[in-house]
């Protein structure tokens, strides 16, 4: 028998939330089948089986969080399946003379005088505080049945709710709402949120944006067939403006201390069936609007059917958010930890002048005062307004 541990992903990961077994125990699995999905705060990865051999024991189930170097499958190879069947009738043995003995201990015995009463009756009775002797048994000689014990107990809460007419007209009839328990991406992005509010002292900047000149190169663009979203151009906007402000660019640490990068990595939040994910364009600085927007949409594709790799989804400096496809024209967006600052960017609004957006900047005050998280985005701002300096 040998015992296969959550392996260490990398990145600091310490827990991931089982997402799916592609076995059950008893199944015979080879070297490099793929035996389990698990979800961390970085991305979802499948895990395979190290060696050839059967399942003898499943350690979590499905929704629940394992540890890294916790237990997550005891497998028999080759020659313990053999050991194990050799053993097989001893086992077998073992097995029937333990039931034999917990069926023996399940015989009524007598309690609270002359009443009669399974154990588990009877340590169900003294956890609610219920007098046995109260309750008529239909049982042989009397004995209290499991169902003359759960009768009692609902006729025992029919008198507890019963109320006189006046009360129930006051009596709320409102139905109880549906309880919900946050599994999957939804957990992750809960607890990687609330961390961040809880570390990070947040606060935010705005700008409104005369994208009307954005807006025309995105057309002719369109016309030469390259249909280009306005996710690259913000892109290359935040790099020329962190060269200019690293502070922005930086990383805080589990000490208190933080890191200054010098290296460009721009996440990109994907909105996903299952939830917020961030995909990383790694060395941002380094590359066109035209291979900025075919990676981007590549990753989105990609984050919304759950194909990321994990070097896709870690090590960003800096995060834009864009909400404006889908709706709203102002938000203060959450820092993605353990990052300093992100860019929200919204809707395009039709004004009598041109085109306008708001766009603002979420910072960790800490490290960042208002005057540079103000300059940092009046930097951006002039960037987005003259878009031929970003083709340059």
């Amino acid at each position: 028998m040998v015992t296969f541990k959550l392996p260490d992903i990398g990145e600091g990961i310490q827990e991931g939330e089982i997402v799916k077994w592609y076995v059950k125990e008893g199944d015979h699995v080879k070297k490099n089948d793929i035996i389990v999905e698990v979800m961390t705060d970085k991305v979802t990865v499948q895990i395979p089986s190290p060696f050839e051999g059967r399942v003898e024991k499943i350690y979590y189930k499905t929704g629940e969080i394992a540890k890294v170097g916790t237990p997550l499958v005891d497998f028999s190879t080759s020659e313990s399946i053999k050991e194990t069947e050799t053993n097989k009738s001893e086992y077998i043995q073992q097995v029937e003379a333990k039931e034999v003995k917990e069926n023996l201990s399940e015989k009524p015995t007598m309690e609270y005088g002359r009443v009669l009463a399974a154990p588990a009756i009877r340590k169900k009775a003294r956890e609610l505080g219920i007098d046995l002797s109260r309750i008529n048994g239909t049982g042989e000689n009397g004995r209290i049945t499991t169902e003359d014990f759960n009768k009692y107990l609902s006729q025992m809460s029919q008198k507890k709710v019963e109320v006189s007419p006046a009360a129930m007209t006051t009596t709320s009839t409102k139905p109880a709402g549906k309880r919900f328990e946050m599994h999957g991406l939804r957990r992750l992005i809960s607890e990687k949120m609330t961390k961040s509010k809880q570390t990070i002292p947040h606060f935010t900047v705005a700008e409104d944006v005369n994208v009307t000149s954005l807006v025309e190169i995105r057309e002719n663009l369109k016309k030469s067939n390259y249909n280009i979203s306005f996710t690259p151009f913000f892109v290359i906007a935040s790099v020329e403006a962190l060269k200019e402000f690293p502070y922005l660019n930086a990383r805080c640490l589990e000490d208190g201390s933080y890191e200054i990068l010098e290296y460009y990595n721009i996440g990109i939040a994907v909105d996903t069936p299952d939830g917020l994910t961030v995909a990383v364009v790694k060395d941002a600085d380094k590359k066109s609007l035209l291979q900025l927007a075919n990676e981007i949409s590549d990753l989105a594709e990609r984050a919304r059917n759950n194909k990321l790799k994990l070097d896709e989804v870690k090590d960003s400096t800096f995060t834009v958010t864009n909400v404006g496809p889908i709706g709203g024209i102002f938000s203060t967006p959450i820092i993605n930890y353990p990052e300093v600052a992100i860019l929200g960017v919204h809707r395009v609004r039709d004004e009598p002048n041109g085109k306008f957006m708001y766009i603002t900047l979420s910072a960790d005050h800490r490290l960042i005062d208002g005057a540079m998280a103000a300059r940092f985005i009046m930097k951006v701002k002039n960037y987005l307004e003259n878009p031929i300096t970003l083709l340059v």
